[in-house]
């Protein structure tokens, strides 16, 4: 049994390094570094920060059999939890992370064996289970998000603290067309702590993307009302904001050792360090979230939480590895 176990999307990042900001037009032919290949999505990414912390954690996600599940299960070898069902006729995902120097990334993005991911893993943390993204695995969207509910419940029968976390829905998704804000309402219901990014919010529910502070702590504060124990949502440079349920809400919490009287109540806004030295953004928003995770598991109060985040994020976006 594991601390934290990491569920849902899994897939293959492919980072070509580009060097530039140019983009080759058709025809042409441009020279690029060379291609860092890495485990991405909420499984890979969080399950690798976490792993890097020194956290105890599992890993469940659905592979293809393929070459690239083959290397999937290479870059999982190390760990001692991890299952990985095979999806039979998918191709294992993958993102081709396009990310030029100086300019945010963007993804070519194929979901794979992601489709096939139903939600039906073992629970095998003892003390909570972070599930991420719906939108990428589109099979968990049905019934207006019952699989979440279901894999939530079970989670809390055991109980096992629950973590939901969102991700960008594509003009083309399978799932572009579900109407989100009632999916949202039945799966944060379930959800004990809901981590999801303003642009992912704003591309779900179709929120201004510009709003101020305290139109961002209005819609934390709502879904508090919708059920969540708590919620933090980031903003990438903007920070990030946190807030908390009453006590009674947090006994979700109580495998992780959480003190209800210390959390209860709390809103908080994080203003996150200024790089000049960054080297990549993929993966910042799961390692900020993974580095929070960490630590509430090991019932620390809010502000250590989002210190420690703060502090992992920051090495991670620089480049400096991560220790426990």
């Amino acid at each position: 049994m594991t601390a934290i176990q990491v569920v849902g999307q899994l897939c293959v990042d492919l980072r070509p390094s580009l060097g530039s900001t140019g983009v080759a037009a058709p025809g042409e032919l441009a020279a690029v570094g060379p291609m860092a290949i890495s485990l991405g999505g909420a499984v890979g990414n969080c399950g690798r920060i976490l792993a890097d912390l020194g956290v105890d954690v599992a890993w469940s996600a659905c592979i293809g059999d393929d070459e690239l599940g083959a290397m999937v299960r290479r870059l999982t070898a190390h760990h001692h939890d991890v299952e990985l069902a095979v999806a039979p006729g998918l191709a294992t995902s993958y993102s081709v992370v396009v990310e030029p120097k100086g300019l945010d990334r963007s993804f070519w993005h194929h979901s794979g064996a992601n489709d096939a991911f139903v939600g039906d893993c073992a629970v095998t943390a003892t003390r909570l289970l972070h599930y991420g993204y719906p939108s990428l695995t589109p099979s968990m969207c049905a019934e207006g998000g019952a699989p979440i509910v279901r894999l939530f419940d079970r989670a809390h029968r055991q109980g096992v603290a629950t973590s939901l976390d969102l991700s960008f829905v594509a003009d083309n998704s399978p799932v572009r067309d579900v109407d989100w804000a009632a999916l949202l309402r039945t799966a944060v219901a379930a959800s004990d702590v809901f981590c999801p990014s303003w642009d992912d919010l704003v591309n779900c529910l179709g929120l201004p993307a510009d709003a101020d502070d305290a139109y961002v702590a209005e819609w934390a504060d709502r879904f508090l009302e919708w059920g969540a124990g708590m919620v933090l949502i980031t903003r990438g440079t903007r920070g990030s904001h946190l807030a908390v349920a009453g006590e009674e809400r947090l006994q979700a919490f109580a495998a992780c050792g959480l003190d209800p009287a210390t959390w209860a109540g709390t809103r908080m806004w994080q203003v996150p360090d200024v790089h000049d030295d960054v080297t990549t953004t993929n993966g910042a928003g799961d390692a900020y979230k993974a580095a929070f995770l960490a630590r509430l598991v090991d019932g620390d109060g809010p502000k250590q939480c989002l210190e420690s985040a703060a502090r992992v994020v920051s090495q991670y976006l620089t480049g400096v590895p991560l220790a426990p």
